[in-house]
């Protein structure tokens, strides 16, 4: 009996040596609730060519948000529920008492001191599948469109400059009449720093689309890549590799030069990659060149311009898009905030239709307000 009891004891001292020593964490909850309300007006309502006679309308938007969130060592969570309705001054017969829910949970676990796991959710719903189209810019006239998306990475860091990560996403893309897309991606890469200004970088992808009819899409891509700090204020990412899909190899590029100013920033980026798009039955192969430049005049206020240039290519077609964005964000209180942007551009034709030019004008006006609840910071305020 004794020595059965000595085994206990040793087992126990081991387990709790072998346990990280947490020390007792602050546990911080809190809440948000917003209201916004939006005026849109769009001078292609459909996405159809110039020669088609686009039409437009103007578009009120309106409706609350949510965020909830838990913080403690080593667990957070956070989420967010926004839905808003939208009402058409020609088009009664697009209103709509829920035009728009985005859905979002996140979720960060930190088991070790070397450990970190996070997992992401959401869910969209919407009117306008066209701004899921962010690196492509393909057009997509008004119609019921979801996109449901689940990632997660787990990096290990196993020196104080190196780290391992494994990630993995998903992603489903439903346009209602018309394609259905199912996205999964993995990555393993590995990412060390040498020095203050260098850091290095290598990955191995994953990539399988199916859209329900044909034949799946499978890509394999070794990417290597360099940050590098020019000056505090300069600096650069490329990251460069080859792409196999289905026996063809192409090259994948990601390329992005910064500049640290006084009063903003400027960024000049190019890409190519391989990726689906709403309203597209395949994957796609896209260049895309931008430049972003951000000028902050005064504290509550910025602006921002997006000059691109986009081209989108399928066997023998391919699409250029030019785009010109911008906008201005003015926090007038702690509680209020109004942003207006607008963009004008066009589509030189379609990967699967017509070849005729596709013009596109927006301006928006959105007024934010956020409501006296309990948010972080907020207990810290109130006691100074």
């Amino acid at each position: 009996m004794n020595a059965r009891r000595r085994i206990v004891r040793m087992v126990v001292v081991a387990t709790a040596l072998a346990m990280p020593s947490v020390a007792p964490a602050q546990v911080e909850t809190y809440t948000r609730v917003s209201v916004s309300a939006t005026q849109v007006y769009d001078g292609n309502l459909f996405a159809v060519p110039a020669s088609h006679a686009p039409q437009a309308d103007l578009i009120s938007r309106f409706g609350p948000a949510l965020e909830a969130g838990y913080k403690s060592l080593p667990f957070e969570i956070a989420a967010r529920y926004e839905i808003q309705a939208e009402r058409y001054l020609d088009h009664a017969d697009l209103n709509e008492n829920v035009a728009h829910q985005d859905a979002a949970l996140s979720l960060r676990y930190l088991p070790a001191a070397r450990v970190a796991l996070i997992v992401d959710g959401s869910f969209v719903q919407t009117q306008t599948p066209g701004e899921f189209n962010i690196d492509s810019q393909l057009g997509v006239g008004r119609a019921p469109a979801e996109r449901l998306g689940v990632s997660s990475a787990l990096t290990y860091h196993w020196t104080d400059v190196t780290d391992l990560t494994v990630e993995y996403l998903f992603g489903r893309d439903t346009l209602v009449g018309g394609v259905t897309s199912a996205t999964h991606r993995s990555r393993v890469g590995v990412q060390r720093q040498t020095g203050l200004r260098n850091t290095y970088r290598a990955d191995y992808h994953v990539r399988h689309a199916g859209f329900g009819e044909g034949p799946p899409t499978t890509s394999h891509v070794i990417t290597g890549g360099w940050i590098h700090e020019i000056t505090p204020r300069t600096g650069f990412e490329i990251t460069v590799g080859p792409r196999v899909t289905d026996g063809t190899i192409r090259p994948e590029i990601s390329t992005v030069l910064r500049r640290q100013l006084s009063r903003g920033e400027v960024s000049f980026g190019y890409s190519r990659t391989e990726l689906t798009a709403f309203g597209e039955r395949g994957t796609i192969d896209v260049h895309r060149v931008a430049a972003t430049g951000r000028y902050r005049p005064g504290r509550r206020l910025s602006l921002t311009a997006t000059p691109a240039f986009t081209q989108s290519a399928r066997d023998d077609r391919q699409v250029p898009v030019y785009s010109l964005d911008l906008e201005s964000l003015v926090q007038a209180s702690r509680r209020l905030s109004v942003m207006a942007w607008g963009r004008i551009g066009r589509q030189e034709g379609t990967l699967s239709g017509p070849r005729d030019m596709i013009p596109y004008r927006s301006l928006g006006l959105k007024l934010l307000i956020t409501l006296p609840r309990n948010t972080p910071g907020d207990a810290a305020r109130a006691a100074s």
